[in-house]
């Protein structure tokens, strides 16, 4: 049997649904490193909507209408 989806990529969800992904990508926060070698971590909620598109985008996550992940539902 073979279902449809609709999929969405980031920048076309609207803005309620960004912030819900957001939020999704926040339980993976980054890491960086600053000059003094000292380790810190950011959280997707507080960076700019363009570099949260970026980090979708290059991690190729498709979300439904709602914000809800479902890349991992797509096989090629």
């Amino acid at each position: 049997m073979n279902v449809t989806i609709r999929a969405y990529k980031y920048k076309e969800l609207d803005k309620h649904r960004q912030f819900k992904v957001a939020v999704w990508l926040d339980e993976w926060p980054i890491d960086y490193e600053d000059e003094n070698g000292e380790i810190h971590w950011e959280c997707f909620t507080d960076m700019t909507n363009e570099d949260v598109a970026e980090h979708c985008e290059a991690n190729e996550y498709l979300f439904n209408k709602f914000g809800e992940p479902i890349h991992h539902l797509i096989k090629n």
